[in-house]
């Protein structure tokens, strides 16, 4: 059974609201040593994600006294609790995302998942279907051609095309 983000998401997010600055956002950031934190709406609803390239952005700009929503990306690709960890992954990779918000059905936020947790998510997987860490395991020297990665002993090769 493959692992879902919800088994794996931080549930405890730091949010703030459209109309925090810049400059309270970084330091909230700073303070809790976090890479982002989730925009929300008074419906408590999805709308944006501040990141820490969006606040060197808004400070190269001088502008940190401006609200987050000025520079916040607005068109979040959240994923829902049911998605696979190697799904969650291709978004991030495909985006150029760190972070991804675990969105509900009915708008609101259930956790964040970073780029750090799936690629821990993907190594404990490795362990458990084969019994040893990736770093152990032997590779064959083959190339899958849907992912690039080289296919394992186990015929594994992160997208399960080599597998077969």
């Amino acid at each position: 059974m493959a692992t879902k983000v919800s088994q794996i998401a931080t549930t405890k997010v730091y949010v703030v609201k459209p109309n925090v600055t810049i400059a309270e956002a970084a330091k909230e950031m700073k303070e809790h040593n976090l890479g982002s934190l989730v925009v929300i709406d008074s419906q408590n609803r999805v709308v944006g994600i501040i990141t820490e390239r969006d606040i060197v952005k808004a400070a190269s700009n001088r502008d940190i006294d401006s609200p987050v929503e000025k520079y916040m990306t607005k068109d979040v690709k959240g994923v829902t609790e049911d998605t696979e960890v190697t799904d969650a992954l291709d978004i991030m990779l495909n985006n150029g995302f760190r972070h991804l918000p675990i969105i509900k059905s009915n708008g609101k936020l259930y956790g964040i998942v970073s780029i750090r947790d799936l690629a821990r998510a993907l190594l404990d997987v490795h362990t458990m279907q084969f019994g040893k860490p990736a770093e152990e395991v032997k590779g064959t020297g083959v190339i899958c051609p849907v992912c690039g990665m080289e296919i394992d002993e186990y015929g594994y090769c992160g997208c399960g095309t080599g597998s077969g």
